[in-house]
Formats: C-alpha cells, structure tokens, sequence
C-alpha cells in the first residue's frame, strides 16, 4: 500500500525547492565565432583561466562536438580567442595560453601549429582571419602588431603601428575580417573606430561612425562584414550593433526596442552566418538575430 496523501504533502513540505532548470550549454564564458558551409557554428568558450573548449553546434544550438586542445598555464591569460575558417574549412583559432595559432581539421584534430613571433605575443588576446588565397592575418593589441602568414604559417609581413602622422596610426588592433576584396576590416579598439588596411598592409579607409552623437562609436567589441560587403560593429557600451556600407557609411542600427530585449547584456562579439543572420554573445549566452534585430534564438 502506497504512502497516504497527508505523508506525501509532509514529505514535499521537507524537500528542497525545486532547483531552476539546469543550463543547456553550461557556457564558461562565450566570445568569438566562426561558421562553416553548411551553417554550423565553431565557438570559443572560455573563462581565460583553467576553464577553455571550442563548441561546434548545430544552426540550432544543438552540441555536435567539444574540443578541449588548449593549454592552462598559470597566471596567463589562457584559452581561445579570435577564430576563423580558412578556405578549406579549417578551423583557426588562437591559442591564448602558448601564444600560437592553432590549425584543426573540421574534426577537431590539430593539424599544425603555428607561433615563435616572440615576447608579447597575443597580450590582451589575439584575433585570427583568412583570406581567398590561404593567407592568415593575426592581430594583436597589446604590442599594436598585425602579421601576415602563409597558409603553412610561415611569417610573410610584420605590420606596426606608424608613430608618425596618418590613418595608419591604430591603437590595440583586436577583431579582424576580410572582405570580398581580400581588404582587412579591423576594430581599432583604441581610436573608437574601424580600420580598412589593403592585403599588403596600406590603409584604404577609417571610419568612427556618425560624428554628432549618438550615432558616433562608442566602445568597439568586434567587427564582421557579410558577403554582401556591409560591416557590422558591435558596440558594447551603448548595447547595439551598427551596420556600415563599406565606405563607412551607416545603413542601420540595431539594438534593444520597445517589447524587444535583444541584448540583455552588452554584446561582446558579432559574428555572420554567410547572407543569413547575425550572432553575439554576451560572456553568458549565444544571441541569434536577425539584420532587422528580431531575436531567433538565445543559447545558454
């Protein structure tokens, strides 16, 4: 004979409330993004300490694979940063705790690694990208260098910040992407703007959005341009991403509207799926949105 309905009622009033729904990810800590053909997202996540995983998910957010290749030294800043995917769907991705470029295969295997550019390397972080050629373009902020690598890795130019006059003046070059042009798009973090340099390392344009406020940038948190050639700055002071022509003229702005929280914290990323939608991530959660700023999905 089963407990009586007084015994069950004084055994709930004993139990522990209910805990909250446990967290579908469990993220450490989400940044940067990359995605493949067939739509799939590469994400790194880290809490730059012991913690660090490259997450591989599906459009949905559905897991399809975990990665834990990345090195936990003490007193570094450890894990991921910057990530791409080089012509051949290749995974590039920075690895912060021994300051080098990591090259997987879309399997997770590590194919090379490539790194020895000396004392300083990715301090305050790194950023990756690829051009059609193969070629590899690393920025990093704390030493205001951008290096230019063949496809093997190997050193082709060492770009330094200009102490003289002119647009080639950058301060902590961070995100860094390639247009259709082969030309890098750069988040010049220090100068509140975004930086066009050529693949051979002249400045084409720069642009800091809209001088009267408030429609100037504010605090630059990444940079990404779609196939289409427009650019989308997240700005994580102001909770909104902007989207430029690539002459720098502002088309849109997209952030939080009446009934629509989109960014429920500042958005420390952007990243785009080819011609389709656009993703931040915030340190806790994955935000998927569409050009228009409506929420498709929050990933958590």
């Amino acid at each position: 004979m089963g407990p009586s309905l007084l015994s069950l009622l004084w055994i709930l009033t004993l139990a522990p409330p209910a805990r909250a729904a446990a967290c579908r990810l469990c993220l450490y800590g989400p940044d940067n993004m990359a995605f493949d053909a067939s739509g799939n997202v590469y994400l790194v996540d880290t809490d730059h300490k012991a913690r660090s995983r490259l997450l591989k998910l599906s459009s949905h957010g559905r897991v399809l694979a975990e990665w834990h290749v990345f090195a936990a030294v003490p007193g570094h800043h450890n894990g991921p940063d910057g990530i791409t995917l080089d012509r051949e769907g290749n995974i590039l991705v920075i690895d912060g705790g021994r300051d080098r470029v990591l090259k997987l295969s879309p399997t997770g295997k590590v194919l090379a690694t490539f790194g020895g550019f000396g004392a300083g390397a990715f301090d305050e972080g790194g950023h990756v990208a690829a051009d059609s050629h193969g070629n590899i373009y690393v920025a990093e902020a704390g030493p205001d260098i951008i290096r230019k690598l063949s496809p093997e890795g190997k050193l082709i130019a060492t770009w330094h910040r200009d102490r003289g006059p002119g647009l080639n003046q950058w301060n902590q070059p961070e995100t860094i992407a390639v247009d259709g042009n082969d030309n890098l798009v750069i988040q010049d973090w220090g100068n509140h703007r975004v930086l066009t340099l050529s693949s051979t390392g002249e400045t084409v344009r720069a642009f800091d959005g809209i001088p009267n406020e408030p429609l100037r940038l504010a605090s630059i948190s990444g940079v990404v341009v779609g196939r289409d050639g427009k650019i989308y700055v997240a700005d994580y002071q102001l909770y909104r991403v902007q989207e430029f022509d690539s002459d720098g003229r502002l088309l849109a702005t997209i952030g939080n509207t009446p009934g629509n929280t989109l960014f429920k914290s500042a958005p420390y990323s952007i990243a785009i799926d080819g011609d389709g939608p656009l993703y931040s991530a915030d340190g806790l959660s994955v935000i998927k949105y569409s050009r228009d700023g409506r929420l498709l999905a929050r990933w958590q």
